[in-house]
């Protein structure tokens, strides 16, 4: 088990950029600084080959120009947020939109283009913090922001914590882009999902109810089947999304619990997705285009890779009847997400 440090390069403003090699058994993950992003991850397939199993770029530049969130820790609010605004306590805050009217993942300076400082590390693990300004994207409230990966023999944890000194909303997740294989597309990637209801969403992928049962759906993923069975159907859902990018409604827990498991058809590689958050994006990259130089010397296009982001429900701060989330001074917010992985014949 071990941690390395070294420079990553430096982005268009002057801002130094390290990268953090974690390693532990077969295991290994590279983390950046820039994004909090996750760069590499690199798991045994059943020959024992080394497959790096996450999408990303093979330079700084490509996640400063191309973006596409590859790999990064996206925040202060993950997902959409409805006409970019939101109320806490009888005051509307106006946020900066950065997809039509609406706000997603955060906006248009969200912590994908942070650089993050490394708080701490030791034997496979790092913790990098940041701290978001009261104001920025429209968020009122200063913003304490930490996160935690922790590399073991088994898989990668990723452990949120912020604490803000005014009312706010906060949301953090990863969005790792996977490909269990090492490449070609995930349509045959073997997906379960224990979810009995999905978020059903409008034209402008807002949500228009929190709860829509799976039952006799394309959303239907309780049995285990494969990414690209159903995402072709003429579904209404599927087709304003373009395939699946949807929240999964997962309910509430006191600690991880597996909500999801993908198995790669070609390399055997298992992967688990375990949280305690009350929601999961799936997202099968439909809207992925790359032209930056990635990993793979190539472009990378849709449905290359599938995404499962850990959540609070999209647009929550607008429906105070799904929850309160309301982030408030003296409270911290606190999450785990693991992705743990195993081989099968």
């Amino acid at each position: 088990m071990a941690v390395t440090v070294k420079p990553f390069g430096v982005t268009k403003d002057g801002r130094p950029v390290e990268s953090i090699l974690l390693t532990a058994g077969e295991l290994e993950t590279e983390i950046l600084t820039y994004g909090a992003v996750i760069r590499t991850l690199k798991v045994p397939d059943r020959e024992g080959r080394q497959v790096d199993v996450v999408l990303g770029y093979a330079e700084l530049a490509g996640y400063e120009e191309n973006g596409g969130y590859l790999g990064a820790l996206v925040g202060r609010y993950a997902n959409r947020i409805a006409g970019a605004q939101f109320s806490i306590d009888g005051r509307i805050y106006h946020l900066t939109p950065n997809e039509g009217a609406k706000q997603l993942h955060g906006g248009p300076e969200g912590y994908n283009r942070q650089v993050f400082s490394i708080a701490s590390s030791g034997e496979s693990w790092v913790t990098l913090s940041y701290r978001d300004a009261d104001g920025a994207n429209g968020y009122p409230g200063n913003l304490a922001v930490s996160v935690t990966y922790t590399l073991t023999p088994d898989g990668l944890e990723i452990a949120y914590t912020a604490e803000a000194d005014k009312p706010t909303f906060c949301n953090l997740t990863n969005h790792s882009y996977f490909n269990l294989n090492g490449g070609g597309d995930v349509l045959g990637h073997l997906l379960s999902i224990k979810a009995h209801a999905f978020t059903p969403i409008d034209k402008e992928s807002i949500p228009t109810m929190l709860a829509e049962d799976v039952t006799g759906t394309p959303f239907d993923f309780r049995q285990e089947k494969a990414v690209g069975r159903d995402i072709c159907l003429e579904d209404p859902q599927l087709q304003l999304a373009g395939g699946y990018d949807h929240n999964f409604v997962l309910g509430a827990a006191d600690k991880p619990r597996c909500v999801a498991r993908v198995k790669g058809e070609k390399s055997g590689i298992v992967m688990e997705a375990w949280t305690d958050q009350p929601g999961v994006q799936l997202y099968t990259a439909n809207g992925l285009a790359t032209d930056a130089r990635t990993k793979a010397g190539r472009p990378y296009g849709p449905r290359e890779a599938l995404c499962l982001e850990t959540q609070i429900p999209p647009d929550s701060p607008n429906h105070p009847e799904w929850g309160d989330v309301v982030l408030r001074p003296g409270e911290t917010y606190q999450t785990t997400t693991a992705y743990r992985f195993s081989v099968e014949s």
